[in-house]
């Protein structure tokens, strides 16, 4: 006999504390410790601020930790795979099966296609020199509208700037 339950059955965690899960709540609170840790040390030295920067690095991995979750991998399974297949995967071989005068045959039919098309002048299909055309004339307008208005805040920054004087 199977049970069938709802997909937000299914994905139902148990809270501990403030809505978080125990692993969620376990490595918030080892990010909170290491950041603050982190940023007591280096105050003194560096500053608040420059602390702070350096703090984020190391406590960001921690947080993710506990909170991401991509297609069912936490962080380290995620992180994990991604190393793997940047670093350590082996490149993929393609060797044809197609014989090669087949392949030509099959080439020199679509130019035939494409020269017949050319000449035939069909109308309704978009010459790809226009559609690029006005894709350059609308990234120019986009650009032309941006500058002026910033110009115009510009300008009128330094005029209330002169009132104010």
């Amino acid at each position: 006999m199977e049970i069938e339950l709802s997909e937000s059955l299914e994905h139902y965690k148990e809270t501990i504390a403030l809505g978080l899960t125990a692993k969620q709540l376990l490595f918030s609170v080892l990010s909170v410790g290491a950041g603050a840790l982190i940023i007591l040390i280096l105050y003194k030295k560096v500053g608040l601020t420059a602390s702070c920067y350096i703090a984020t690095p190391a406590v960001v991995p921690l947080a993710m930790g506990g909170f991401y979750n991509y297609h069912g991998l936490t962080f380290r399974q995620f992180l994990h795979k991604m190393i793997h297949f940047t670093f350590f995967n082996r490149p993929l071989i393609y060797a044809s099966t197609e014989n090669v005068v087949e392949l030509m045959e099959a080439f020199m039919a679509g130019e035939k296609e494409k020269a017949e098309e050319e000449q035939s002048g069909k109308e309704g299909k978009t010459n790809m020199r226009d559609v690029k055309r006005k894709a350059v004339l609308l990234i120019a307008g986009v650009l032309v509208a941006l500058a002026v208005i910033t110009a115009a805040a510009v300008w009128w920054k330094a005029k209330r700037l002169s009132v104010m004087e």
